[in-house]
């Protein structure tokens, strides 16, 4: 998405995804219906999960191997794929990038609207306390280094998104 071209991840959706046609102006709850199917299309907010692996008093964190936000700290994570419950994305994305499984506690202890990147879609961020139950983690995917944490070192720590350091800060307290 780029703003110059007049898309942003705030434009109201002009056509529509199932059959093309015009959609009809947006309505005051932001969605817009399609005359043809009688579909409505919504702007929501992309879920994405996020791990606070926690081990001895302290917590795994990541730094971005990728854009946005390329070399600041993370948790690991990501979005959650269509019809994918959000513990077991959170898993496929522990996997994912750092080669572990993973145990993943209830209930989820962080929700936390954002934008991913300066011009990127819209997400809720929900955060849970997990623990490793088998690897060691290792750097893979869009993770370029694997740290370990404490309360102590959180704060000096640049954090690609403010609510991941209060996300880790609080599970480390917990």
């Amino acid at each position: 998405m780029n703003p110059a071209d007049g898309f942003t991840a705030e434009t109201p959706f002009r056509f529509c995804p199932a059959d093309g046609s015009p959609l009809g102006p947006p309505r005051p709850s932001g969605g817009a219906t399609c005359p043809v199917c009688g579909r409505s299309f919504y702007r929501n907010p992309a879920p994405a999960v996020g791990a606070a692996i926690l081990s001895g008093g302290k917590a795994l964190v990541t730094v971005r191997a990728r854009e946005p936000y390329r070399g600041k700290i993370d948790v690991p994570g990501g979005f959650v794929e269509l019809g994918e419950h959000p513990v077991d994305a959170l898993r496929r994305e522990v996997r994912e990038e750092l080669g572990v499984e993973a145990r993943v506690l209830w209930p989820p202890v962080m929700f936390a609207p954002h934008r991913y990147g300066d011009d990127g879609v819209h997400a809720l961020a929900i955060g849970f306390r997990t623990e490793i139950v088998s690897g060691e983690p290792s750097p893979s995917d869009d993770v370029a280094e694997v740290l370990w944490t404490s309360l102590t070192d959180l704060d000096a720590l640049d954090f690609a998104w403010e609510h991941d350091r209060e996300f880790i800060r609080n599970a480390l307290r917990q």
